[in-house]
């Protein structure tokens, strides 16, 4: 299978895993029960900006996003402090495992030769 083609595999198959996840976690906090495929694709291309931004080494780039998921953030109503503060944990939790998939994605982007089991993928 061409590298390409396998890492692309792995990241479409993680997204679904990561929207699922976030899915959950929205109904936990939140008890939201629909599936906001809005939140998804945005979510998805956080994490490709990011992949970008570590792969090339361009450190800028994280200040960059953490600038602009600040922004974002500012204008969430402040009125209801609880539902502020479930807010608060949703978002910092999002966006620690949004950064750590997109370091696992480098991660595996860089290194797909050195993981046995992706080897074994890529073996004609």
């Amino acid at each position: 299978m061409p590298k390409f083609l396998l890492l692309m595999l792995i990241i479409i198959i993680s997204e679904f895993i990561v929207a699922f996840f976030y899915m959950l976690l929205a109904q936990i906090l939140y008890k939201k029960s629909e599936f906001d495929i809005k939140s998804i694709l945005k979510g998805a291309v956080e994490r490709i900006f990011l992949v970008i931004t570590f792969s090339s080494d361009y450190k800028v780039g994280l200040t960059f996003f953490s600038a602009l998921k600040l922004a974002t953030r500012i204008k969430h109503d402040e009125a209801n402090p609880e539902e502020t503060n479930k807010f608060n944990d949703y978002y910092l939790i999002g966006n620690l495992i949004s950064v750590l998939i997109a370091l696992g994605y480098t991660y595996i982007c860089q290194n797909i030769e050195e993981i046995p089991i992706l080897m074994n993928l890529l073996k004609p």
